[in-house]
C-alpha cells in the first residue's frame, strides 16, 4: 500500500499531514535501515497515527515517551532487518533538562510550556513535562536541546537554571484522583461531564459550545453524543474525568456510574 492510499483514509486535513510526516519516517527507516524517530505527537493524534498504520501491513513501530504512562510520545521505526527481540538505544534521539528555579514561587506546568514555547520551539519537540517542587523535568528532541539550555533564562518573572539528567531520572508523575459513584439521568456528555466536573449541565453546554470540552482527545461540540467505558472527558481549565464503569439502572430510572476525576 503506497503513501497516498494510506492518506485517504485520514479524514481531518490537519491530521494527514502529521500522518505524512509519520510515514516519511517509516520510509526512511525502510530505505536505510536506521532507526528513525517523529516528533512528539499528542494522545488525540497517537490515536489517530495508531489506527492509520494497524490498517496496514506497517508493523514494526512503538510509541515511547521517555518513561511508561508518558502522555506525549514519538513513534519509532525499526527496520524490518532487525532482531524481533531488537529494542533500539533512543538515548541519542532525546535529552532531559532538569529546570530549577532560584528563588521561591508559584510555577505552573502552563508557565513551563509557554517559557519554552517563547523560544520559538515547536511544541511537538518538546514531551511531557513533569513538575517537582521546585524544578521540572522536561524530554525534548535532540536537536533543540542545547538551544534551550542556553537560551532559557526565566519561567515567568522567576530566573531559572538548566542542566542535562539521565533519560532514567523520569518517572511517570503521581496523580491524584477523586472517585465519584453516583447516578445520571443519560450517558449523554453534558450529563455525565456534570456529574464529574461537579458543575451544572447547563455551564457543561455552555463548555461544549464553546468547543472547550474534549472526548477521548478530540474536540466535540455535540450536546447529545453518549459516552462509554474507558472514555476520557476533558475540559478546558478544569481537568480530566475518566469514565471507569457504568453499571445498571435504579429504581428511579437513573444510571449508576463510576468517575474517576484526576486533580
Amino acid at each position: 500500500m503506497n503513501k497516498e492510499e494510506i492518506l485517504k483514509k485520514v479524514s481531518k486535513s490537519e491530521d494527514r499531514l502529521v500522518v505524512a510526516k509519520v510515514l516519511d519516517k517509516f520510509y526512511l527507516a525502510e530505505k536505510t535501515g536506521k532507526v528513525t524517530v517523529t516528533d512528539f505527537l499528542d494522545p488525540r493524534m497517537q490515536n489517530v497515527v495508531s489506527a492509520c498504520l494497524n490498517s496496514t501491513e506497517i508493523d514494526n513501530f512503538l510509541f515511547y515517551g521517555g518513561y511508561e504512562g508518558a502522555e506525549r510520545a514519538v513513534v519509532v521505526f525499526c527496520p524490518r532487518n532487525m532482531p524481533i527481540d531488537y529494542e533500539p538505544d533512543l538515548t541519542g534521539f532525546f535529552k532531559v533538562l532538569k529546570i530549577s528555579l532560584m528563588s521561591r514561587g508559584s510555577v505552573s506546568h502552563r508557565d513551563y510550556l509557554g517559557s519554552l514555547i517563547g523560544l520559538g520551539i515547536k511544541r511537538e519537540k518538546i514531551g511531557d513535562i513533569l513538575i517537582k517542587d521546585e524544578h521540572c523535568l522536561v524530554i525534548v528532541e535532540n536537536d533543540v536541546a542545547d538551544y534551550i539550555k542556553y537560551n532559557l533564562e526565566k519561567v515567568g518573572n522567576i530566573k531559572v537554571e538548566l542542566d542535562y539528567v539521565g533519560l532514567d531520572s523520569l518517572q511517570a508523575r503521581e496523580q491524584k484522583v477523586k472517585e465519584i459513584r453516583t447516578t445520571v439521568a443519560s450517558l449523554r456528555l453534558d450529563s455525565v461531564a456534570s456529574a464529574g466536573f461537579g458543575m451544572s449541565r447547563s455551564k457543561v453546554q455552555e463548555y461544549i459550545r464553546a468547543e472547550k470540552v474534549n472526548l477521548n482527545w478530540e474536540t466535540t461540540t455535540s450536546l447529545k453524543k453518549s459516552v462509554k467505558e474507558g472514555d476520557l472527558i476533558s475540559i478546558r481549565g478544569k481537568g480530566r474525568v475518566l469514565v471507569q464503569e457504568i453499571g445498571g439502572t435504579t429504581k428511579k430510572d437513573r444510571i449508576s456510574v463510576y468517575l474517576k476525576k484526576f486533580i
